[in-house]
């Protein structure tokens, strides 16, 4: 029996085929970098927003879908498609402008299923996500990806987020509201962020029925403060042993029905400083987290505390 409820899984019984995202970059900037908010951006985002680096930019939309399909049609078996913007602030835009580019995206392949936009809460308002919410009527499946990050507002001052918890709150608000799949990101190992703030997040995704979440573990990317800190000894990322003991922690607290999209994998390795096991030692991570629950003998859910 499986030990968490993972998003494969979840789409499996969703289209009955595997599917796989496919991921996009549509030139997007962010308020945390052009100057609206702030110029550096997140401590630890690097120039390319987090970018699969599939692509090149100068493709355009419908050119990044077709060649991103061939690639995992022809190495992964997949039947179906999600096209996924991924780099960067998905909706920071005015509305005609996203309409566009999710057109465009729709559009782009007959075997695309579903469209899934990552953004930051305070980028988003009721007309652009009744926009995304509209697409439901061309694809089966629309997701907008939140970066929660963290629920504590000290750790993401810190981190010179730019936003407060209470943006994700609203933009959560409205976004359940309309009805549309939704996932937090969350980042584990947050510098000075304790255990029990870490688990305290995990509590809070619970109470507030997120319908999904994909948990990261900080990552020093090329080019970053975060690598400034790491270099220098003043940040220290995790270990495998307490990312995978932190992990099933934080899994322990959420919903059983919280579809888990990821647990690991930041960065692209070419461009990533630490740590190396991130990267290096995926599969041997994933076998860890399993015994790790085995030898609890516990699984997603299983000290959820349960909400009137």
């Amino acid at each position: 029996m499986p030990h968490y409820y993972s998003y494969n899984d979840y789409l499996q019984k969703k289209f009955g085929c595997r599917v796989y995202k496919v991921s996009i970059d549509a030139g997007f900037s962010c308020p945390n970098r052009d100057g609206t908010k702030g110029v550096h951006g997140c401590i630890f985002c690097d120039e390319r927003g987090s970018s699969s680096r599939t692509q090149a930019l100068s493709e355009s939309v419908t050119s990044q879908i077709v060649n991103n399909i061939n690639i995992r049609r022809s190495r992964y078996g997949a039947k179906k498609f999600i096209a996924y913007f991924q780099s960067f602030t998905n909706t920071y835009a005015q509305a005609a402008h996203l309409k566009n580019l999710y057109d465009e995206a729709i559009a782009a392949h007959p075997d695309i299923v579903g469209l899934a936009i990552s953004t930051r809460a305070d980028c988003v308002d009721r007309e652009k996500l009744e926009l995304i919410a509209a697409y439901r009527s061309q694809v089966p499946y629309v997701c907008v990806e939140y970066g929660l990050q963290t629920i504590h507002d000290h750790t993401l001052k810190h981190i010179n987020r730019q936003e407060t918890h209470e943006d994700f709150v609203k933009a959560i608000q409205m976004t359940q509201e309309l009805g549309l799949d939704h996932c937090a990101h969350v980042i584990l190992g947050l510098p000075n962020e304790t255990h029990q703030e870490m688990i305290e997040t995990a509590k809070w995704i619970a109470e507030n029925k997120i319908q999904g979440v994909k948990i990261h573990f900080l990552v020093a990317m090329e080019h970053t403060r975060l690598a400034q800190h790491y270099l220098s000894g003043t940040w220290k990322p995790l270990s495998m042993d307490e990312a995978v003991s932190v992990s099933c922690d934080f899994l322990e607290h959420l919903s059983p029905e919280c579809i888990i999209y990821r647990v690991g994998g930041n960065g692209h390795p070419q461009h990533a400083i630490a740590p190396q096991w991130v990267w290096q030692k995926k599969r041997e991570f994933s076998q860890a987290l399993d015994q790790e629950f085995i030898r609890r003998q516990t699984r997603q859910g299983s000290k959820m505390v349960i909400f009137s």
